[in-house]
């Protein structure tokens, strides 16, 4: 490194520092390797009166490229009740993952960090290291209060760190998600509409295997089993002939449906929903995926197709953030109980009528407002499958612009990508649920894009 490059870094650091909260600065954290951008967390109250605190994990953009002049950028796991901490930044797309003993980090190489600067967002309260003072709090969640309590966050973030006040803001999660962040954006623009106080520049959002509709993704799912041979003619014949795709199947009203949906699941079981190529995890397999014993909890935890069988194996994450020394650290001053990757309570208080509400309604709204929009879809994903994604897609009569065509990653077919009017479709080849777990490669160059605003490229 030159010495004008050096002393450039050297200041950046130095100015950041000056404007962030120096409070929430992570000196560094037990068996963290050294790294060369700064990093913050903390619990922000965005409810002063029940006492609802959010936690966050912020990482600057790497210092190899100017953090202030890059975008800043706000994840979210879905769930809905799954922690950002514990999947996405230290299971998908963070600068770190545990080591194999669980007492300290290694760095991830294909970290989105790269590109922009990068909040992990712990919520709604009652998820990982967010939690309410007030009971009743734990009864009352909604994708509307979601919105509401993260654009609160949003806000005291920015005061808190004003020098990102001017920065493009983008959107980014997964899975329930499909939910959150349509709610959230939607709640940023009529934000802004109202010049109620400091300006947002939202610029965007970018969704990985979204639960977005319910018919679209439920009959997605199940055509995605059957194309795949994990369920019989039979079976899939009596799902489509008995179900309502618009409800939760496991709660149909018609006996017939619960019965086939029961026989779909039982025909599943030993496979990996969230990837069904992938090894399941257990104890017999150290191969097997290590995120299956969070993720039965994730996307539609009310619909029996996705409880798949799984064994808890290999979770290096938990006791990592359940050290004393680690929460010190990240400044968590106050936690009522032990951190897991998912809360079963969030998820079984979380509004059924909320899961399967649709949001194409929200969607035909924001493509009228210039945004950037990507959806991009893991392959082997059993749980929110691509052949429901594209369903839901179809449905908003979107004018083609380029025509579906296989986009390039190292001289192979890393997916398949389509661009309409307002918004980009893209598969990721041989990645499930979690993309950036499964193909961690193809996900950065895939994000990459998105935040130039440049097409995946071709053959």
């Amino acid at each position: 490194m030159d010495a004008a490059l050096a002393l450039f870094i050297l200041l950046t650091s130095f100015l950041t520092a000056l404007a962030a909260d120096p409070s929430h600065l992570v000196s560094k954290l037990p068996g963290q390797p050294q790294v060369n951008f700064n990093q913050y967390a903390g619990q922000v109250t965005v409810n002063p009166t029940t006492g609802k605190t959010l936690f966050y994990w912020f990482y600057e953009a790497d210092h190899q490229n100017s953090s202030l002049q890059l975008p800043l950028a706000i994840w979210m796991n879905g769930g809905p009740g799954c922690s950002s901490v514990g999947a996405g930044a230290l299971g998908e797309l963070g600068p770190f993952r545990t080591n194999d003993a669980g007492s300290g980090l290694v760095l991830n190489p294909y970290a989105w960090n790269q590109v922009v600067n990068l909040i992990f967002l712990e919520a709604p309260h009652g998820v990982g290291f967010s939690y309410s003072n007030t009971t009743s709090d734990y009864n009352q969640y909604s994708d509307d209060i979601m919105a509401s309590d993260v654009l609160v966050f949003i806000l005291e973030w920015l005061k808190r760190f004003p020098e990102y006040s001017k920065s493009d803001f983008y959107l980014l999660g997964e899975s329930y998600s499909g939910h959150y962040v349509p709610t959230l954006a939607a709640k940023i623009l009529d934000y802004n509409k109202k010049k109620a106080g400091a300006f947002i520049n939202f610029k965007g959002f970018a969704l990985g295997n979204p639960w977005s509709d319910t018919y679209s993704d439920n009959k997605g799912d199940t055509d995605f089993f059957h194309s795949h041979s994990l369920v019989s003619d039979e079976i899939y014949n009596q799902v489509v002939a008995n179900c309502d795709f618009a409800k939760d199947l496991s709660s149909d009203a018609n006996p017939l449906c619960r019965f086939a949906v029961s026989a779909m699941v039982n025909s599943i079981q030993y496979v990996d929903t969230y990837n069904v190529y992938a090894p399941t995890c257990n104890q017999q397999d150290p191969n097997g995926t290590i995120l299956s014993q969070t993720l039965r909890e994730n996307t539609f935890m009310h619909t029996e197709m996705l409880a798949a069988a799984y064994d808890p194996c290999a979770d290096t994450v938990s006791p990592y953030l359940n050290s004393k020394d680690v929460q010190t650290a990240l400044h968590v001053e106050f936690m009522p109980g032990k951190w897991s990757f998912c809360s079963r309570a969030v998820n079984e208080n979380y509004p059924i009528k909320e899961i399967t509400n649709s949001m194409l309604p929200l969607y035909r709204s924001l493509l009228k407002e210039g945004l950037k929009i990507w959806i991009y879809s893991g392959d082997v994903d059993g749980v929110v499958s691509t052949i429901g994604t594209k369903a839901w897609i179809k449905k908003l009569n979107l004018t083609i612009t380029q025509k579906w065509y296989p986009w390039k990653f190292q001289d192979q077919v890393g997916g398949w990508s389509e661009k309409y009017a307002g918004l980009t479709l893209a598969t990721v080849r041989g990645a499930g649920h979690m993309v950036p777990f499964d193909q961690p490669e193809q996900a950065l160059l895939l994000f990459q894009h998105f935040v130039d605003g440049s097409s995946l490229p071709g053959f």
